[in-house]
């Protein structure tokens, strides 16, 4: 005769479902972990490629200042597109090479086209550039104005500078003796992190900081 399967009772039901909630607050909880990880670098990915990014672009086409000069194409080369002389050019446009020199801010000018013109507009693209910072919509970027237009090139910048050096590497405030360029780039993740808190700043944004110098080819002796 065959014994009556009893079932479970109460208490195992009971104890079953409290392990099972064990396991599932469990991997819930590695779950969650794993996603507020997997979000934190991706937010820190895109920081660095950002910053990355706006550096190269930032480096390459300070390279180029003072391209062209006194081109034997011009027809006049003493003077068609002399190099930038002094602190300020406000008073010898057009030139080429640094036309301002700020802690913060750096404007340039390379005659792309060789056509012995500088002067901002359509026929001359790409040609007098300045890199600087401003707020958009509450946020600090990078501003690259191009013939007047500015659009921005990376947000969520924490700082920005410029150091200037000459041909013996002091520091200089003359835009004719500029020989080198150092950049310094720190921008901060668009989220804060829970979990972080920078050091220095005493916020939850992390941070990354690059440097690069720019060696003036085109403005040699």
């Amino acid at each position: 005769m065959e014994k009556e399967d009893p079932g479970f009772t109460l208490i195992e039901l009971l104890v079953a479902m409290v392990v099972g909630l064990v396991v599932l607050g469990a991997v819930y909880a590695v779950f969650t972990l794993h996603d507020r990880e997997a979000q934190r670098q991706e937010q820190v990915i895109e920081m660095q490629q950002s910053a990355r990014s706006a550096m190269e672009m930032m480096t390459r086409e300070i390279r180029m200042a003072g391209f062209n000069q006194t081109s034997a194409a011009c027809s006049s080369p003493a003077t068609a597109v002399r190099r930038c002389t002094g602190s300020t050019t406000a008073a010898n446009p057009p030139c080429v090479g640094i036309t301002h020199a700020g802690a913060d801010a750096i404007g340039f000018a390379a005659d792309l086209n060789s056509n012995c013109d500088t002067t901002p507009g359509t026929a001359n693209p790409d040609e007098n550039i300045t890199f600087d910072t401003y707020l958009l919509n509450g946020v600090k970027v990078i501003g690259r104005t191009s013939n007047g237009a500015r659009q921005p090139a990376v947000d969520h910048v924490d700082s920005l500078s410029f150091t200037y050096y000459d041909g013996s590497g002091s520091e200089t405030a003359n835009v004719a003796n500029i020989r080198k360029i150092k950049i310094r780039l720190t921008v901060r993740t668009g989220k804060i992190d829970p979990g972080y808190t920078d050091p220095t700043a005493g916020d939850q944004h992390r941070r990354y900081t690059l440097e690069s110098s720019v060696i003036l080819r085109n403005m040699g002796s």
